[in-house]
């Protein structure tokens, strides 16, 4: 299955920098900031649970429902945390790929 172009062909290094820059800042860190935003959701979570657990200390089903919510929300930091932790690893290649470039384009000049 052949699919369409999501870029022209690049056809110098400008075009290549300004691709590069723009992977960065609509997709690398922009990803990499809601993934923070969803920990911190996650963590604040953890939170309401924990008091929630502690309100309807003496009703048991409740209370075994919001450990089980809060042991998911946990796991899910963790989950989310991996994640951040690759998209950071393509932000440094893409920084690394963006002085490349620019360096091509200075030693052309």
């Amino acid at each position: 299955m052949v699919r369409e172009r999501v870029i022209v062909e690049i056809q110098n290094l400008d075009q290549a920098l300004k691709v590069e820059e723009t992977i960065g800042t609509g997709y690398c860190e922009p990803i990499a900031e809601n993934l923070r935003a969803w920990i911190a959701v996650e963590e604040d979570l953890i939170d309401s649970y924990e008091k929630l657990s502690e309100k309807f200390a003496e009703n048991h089903e409740v209370k075994k429902a919001m450990s089980m919510l809060y042991e998911e929300s946990r796991n899910n930091i963790k989950i989310i945390q991996n994640i951040h932790d690759s998209i950071e690893g393509l932000v440094a290649a893409r920084d690394r790929r963006r002085e490349i470039v620019r360096g091509l384009i200075e030693d052309k000049l």
